[in-house]
Order: C-alpha cells, then sequence, then structure tokens
C-alpha cells in the first residue's frame, strides 16, 4: 500500500513538471495559453494614442536648451518614459500655466517642468531621447495647476466625459494659431482644446469654470525659401508640394546631418544652407528638390523639395541617404 502511494504522488508530480515545462514552452515562443489573473493595467500602444485623440500631452522637467544658428531653441526634458527632445520656433505658441499668459521662448529655463502639446500622428525620430521637431503647443510651469486637453462636443464636454466646461466672463479664450479674433465659447464647440482649470464640482462629469481655453490648432501652410516666391505661388505647386510631403517621408535635416558627422550651417531663408564634412560640401536650398554637391560640381535630385516645418528644416530621406 505503502508503495503504490509512493508511485501516486511520483506521478502526480511528473504531470505538474510536464504542465510547468509546457506553459514555459509556450512563454518562451510568445505563445502564453494559461488564463492570466484579472488586472486593471492597460497597456496603450501608438496606435491607441492616435485613436483616443488628435492630441497627445508629453510632461518633464527641462535639463537642457541649445540655440540653434536658424533662430529656434531645441528643447530636452526628461520623465520616467524617457524623455522628449523637441524645437522651440518663434512660431511655437507657449502659454504659462500661472500667468495664463503668452510667453516667449526666453522663459525656458533648466529645471522648469513644462507640458508639450503635439499632434498624436506627428512624425517622431527614433532617438534617445526621443526627437520631435514640430509641437502644437508648451506650457511652462505646468506642475502649477491643472489642464485638460481633449475634444469639446456642442454640451462644451470632452470626449471622455469626465470634463465640462462653463465658460464664463472671466475665461480666456485663444488659439495657438495667434489670431486677433475675439473667440466665445461657440468657437469651443467640436474643437480640441487644452484647458486651465482649478475648481471642479463633484458631478458626472465634472463642471468647471475654466480661467483659459486654447483652440488646438496646427499651422497647414508651408513655408519656401522667399517671401516674393510664397506671394506668387499656383495652387497646382502648392497642391503637388502637399502631395509629395505625403507621399515622402521627410526628417529634420540638422539632426539627420550631425548623426552622420556633418556640420549645418544655416545662412538665411534666402541662401543654401550648407552642410559640410571634411572635403564635402552639400548646399540645400529651402523650396527645392534640387540639391548640390561641392559648389554644384554635382547636382542632385531628392524625392521632394526642402521645407521650413515651424522653423525647422526638414529633408527627405534619401537626401539623408545620400550623405
Amino acid at each position: 500500500m505503502k508503495k503504490n502511494m509512493n508511485k501516486m504522488i511520483a506521478l502526480a508530480l511528473a504531470f505538474t513538471v510536464m504542465g510547468s515545462t509546457a506553459v514555459y514552452a509556450n512563454v518562451m515562443k510568445g505563445e502564453v495559453t494559461a488564463t492570466p489573473i484579472a488586472s486593471e493595467e492597460v497597456t496603450t500602444t501608438q496606435e491607441d494614442v492616435a485613436e483616443q485623440g488628435a492630441f497627445v500631452t508629453t510632461s518633464g522637467k527641462i535639463t537642457e536648451i541649445s540655440d540653434t544658428e536658424d533662430g529656434n531653441k531645441v528643447v530636452t526634458i526628461d520623465n520616467e518614459n524617457g524623455g522628449l527632445r523637441f524645437v522651440v520656433a518663434p512660431t511655437t505658441f507657449l502659454v504659462d500655466r500661472v500667468t495664463n499668459t503668452v510667453v516667449t521662448a526666453d522663459t525656458l529655463a533648466k529645471d522648469m517642468q513644462v507640458m508639450v502639446v503635439y499632434g498624436a500622428n506627428s512624425p517622431m525620430g527614433m532617438s534617445m531621447p526621443p526627437y520631435m521637431g514640430n509641437v502644437t503647443a508648451v506650457v511652462t510651469n505646468a506642475d502649477q495647476g491643472n489642464i485638460n486637453v481633449g475634444l469639446f462636443n456642442d454640451e462644451l464636454v470632452n470626449e471622455k466625459d469626465s470634463l465640462q466646461l462653463n465658460i464664463a466672463d472671466g475665461t480666456q479664450i485663444l488659439s495657438t494659431l495667434g489670431t486677433k479674433m475675439i473667440l466665445s465659447a461657440e468657437d469651443v464647440k467640436g474643437k480640441n482644446a487644452m484647458v486651465f482649470y482649478d475648481i471642479t464640482t463633484r458631478s458626472i462629469p465634472a463642471q468647471t469654470s475654466p480661467s483659459l481655453v486654447v483652440l488646438l490648432e496646427e499651422r497647414q501652410a508651408v513655408e519656401t525659401s522667399t517671401e516674393a516666391t510664397e506671394e506668387t505661388q499656383t495652387t497646382e505647386e502648392a497642391t503637388q508640394q502637399t502631395k509629395d510631403l505625403e507621399l515622402v517621408e521627410m526628417v529634420a535635416l540638422r539632426d539627420a546631418a550631425e548623426a552622420k558627422g556633418y556640420t549645418v550651417k544655416w545662412q538665411g531663408k534666402d541662401q543654401p544652407v550648407l552642410v559640410t564634412k571634411d572635403d564635402v560640401t552639400v548646399q540645400i536650398t529651402v523650396g527645392s528638390a534640387e540639391y548640390s554637391v561641392d559648389g554644384g560640381a554635382t547636382t542632385q535630385q531628392a524625392a521632394a523639395a526642402a521645407t521650413l516645418e515651424d522653423g525647422v528644416l526638414c529633408v527627405s530621406t534619401d537626401l539623408i541617404a545620400a550623405l
């Protein structure tokens, strides 16, 4: 009887080990078949973020600010997700959370907490930290009060049904495009907006009278090499340029070229940008797909024209590959 009991225990242990080994093998192959323990944790992919809203926010502490030759600032922030590196151009919308006023890029300072707002489908460089050449808005002193970014319907309720706006006489309404028009609650309906607020009711959704509402609107116009070109550019040329940009992957020239050991020199919108390394000099003109090597000795054609996007010069990836 004792021997039979020992055999039964041994068999049970064997089956247990075999079962554990099978699960382990499936895990190693990425095929977990065991039922997981219920959890409230949700992993959000980039695709999920794009579906949740038109704009995404990233907050962090400024660790580095550098000036570029073309009048922009490159700002690096750090947070638990790895941070972000982005460009602040003269056209970038900056607003202070404490004063509710539009500020300049000179307000940015090391160790300041900021919030960056950008389109959910904005291109992002695969560097560490990730690089973004174009952001919609930057909030300084972002840790000093409540901020909500979302799409507000005709009842001024955001898409998550978590916040409803009661626009009061003291509510200031602005646009990231800097329009001088006087905006009202009607202009907020059906729009993506960033809201500054302090006190809310305990209702569902929570209601608040915000101190500031900023309509989040992207700049659509593509800047070209000169003001004269901007005035005379035909509709057909603008349409073709838009199509080119949609079909061709564009990257920030300075970051991409410097990563390959080149030096980038900005000479002004009316002059070609010089990209040099050793004895090689490449000249790139804003608004043109044609670029020259070594003072015009060789002329090449890129897949799309070089463009200025909020002060950042972008070129097609095939041009970078040719460097």
